[in-house]
């Protein structure tokens, strides 16, 4: 299910979570109804890939439905359930940080996903890199 990568953007997700010391980038669109992992760094497993999911009210979902960015990590326990996110679930994430990604002020319709396989509580200087990323990465993204 992975399309060809516009130049530069699987650089900018593998050093995103290098630069976070995450173990899991990447940033997934919106095809119809349907969200799809187009962009990832750090899978375990080719799952992602395939994966297929409507966007609900999980962490991805309601990054994308409220066009803010969302979080679960130690200090933000019981907001959202790990176990509620479909991409989450398959990769063992316990914490993780959803920004929406926007095409010219539109509503977002896609959203990078920062996540972490052991507990840890995200940097504000965390949030923002992953923030600033999205900023960078819209233009590739949309092309």
């Amino acid at each position: 299910m992975h399309d060809e990568l516009p130049p530069g953007i699987q650089e900018m997700i593998d050093g995103l979570r290098q630069n976070t010391i995450s173990d899991f980038c990447g940033i997934a669109c919106i095809t119809g109804s349907m969200l799809r992992w187009k962009h990832t760094s750090g899978a375990s497993n080719e799952r992602v890939k395939r994966m297929e999911m409507r966007p609900g009210q999980d962490l991805v979902g309601t990054a994308l439905r409220t066009g803010r960015t969302a979080q679960i990590d130690e200090q933000s326990q019981g907001e959202y359930i790990p176990a509620r996110c479909p991409l989450m679930l398959a990769e063992r994430l316990v914490c993780a940080i959803a920004v929406p990604m926007f095409q010219e002020g539109s509503v977002p319709d896609a959203v990078l996903l920062l996540g972490s396989r052991q507990p840890c509580i995200f940097s504000p200087d965390t949030v923002r890199l992953a923030e600033q990323a999205t900023l960078q990465l819209a233009p590739k993204v949309y092309g």
